[in-house]
């Protein structure tokens, strides 16, 4: 078995990534990959971040890994989550609500998208008023076996979105709210089913947010 990760780990070296094993058990899988200035984690710690608070939402998402780099392929399912979460169009969804969404990052390099809440800046209150931190990662699974290997690995995608609590005097529930619901619903339409698909097939497992006994 090590012989064959050794051996799948040159071959991903020479396209420039690096594939790392931290232990023999595929729970701890990290893979990463150079960029100019940093090492970008495909399978990244869910870290904690000061500002952030309750989860809102959380979405499980699989698809099964086919023939091929399984970095590419794990990249290419990771980023079509993501790509959904950024073409996103979460100000049509509060039109009234003043908002900005921007590309951010966790203290880890995770890429995320950050949504933030506006309002009219005062001497005593800053202008934002809160928001939400949307985040998707890959996380690992425990049915990997040597028999099978990585070319039969279940990818898992889990994207959360959490609650941003900096800035925020007066809850937002129902702007959150509004947003979490809409981001699920696009997800069945047309536009996020093409999105996934160009993913390799990406597939909702599970759904989970705050409002469901509501």
């Amino acid at each position: 078995m090590m012989t064959y990760l050794y051996a799948l780990s040159l071959a991903i070296a020479a396209n420039s990534a690096a594939f790392n094993l931290k232990s023999p058990l595929i729970s701890r899988l990290s893979i990463t990959q150079s960029t100019r200035s940093r090492r970008t984690k495909l399978f990244s710690a869910d870290e904690s971040v000061d500002t952030l608070d309750e989860t809102l939402l959380r979405v499980n998402f699989s698809v099964v890994q086919g023939s091929g780099n399984f970095v590419s392929y794990a990249t290419n399912a990771l980023e079509s989550v993501r790509s959904y979460t950024k073409s996103f169009p979460f100000a049509a969804v509060l039109p009234v609500q003043p908002l900005t969404y921007l590309p951010s990052e966790l203290p880890d390099g995770t890429p995320a998208l950050k949504v933030t809440f506006l309002r009219k800046k005062t001497a005593e209150k800053g202008s934002q008023d809160g928001g939400i931190l949307f985040t998707s990662r890959l996380v690992s699974e425990e049915d990997y076996t040597d028999a099978e290997g990585l070319e039969n690995y279940a990818l898992r995608i889990e994207l959360q979105a959490k609650r941003i609590k900096e800035g925020q005097t007066i809850p937002k529930v129902f702007s959150e709210k509004q947003i979490c619901l809409a981001f699920i619903k696009g997800l069945s339409e047309a536009k996020g089913q093409e999105i996934l698909g160009d993913g390799g097939g990406v597939v909702i497992d599970s759904v989970f947010h705050i409002w469901m006994d509501a």
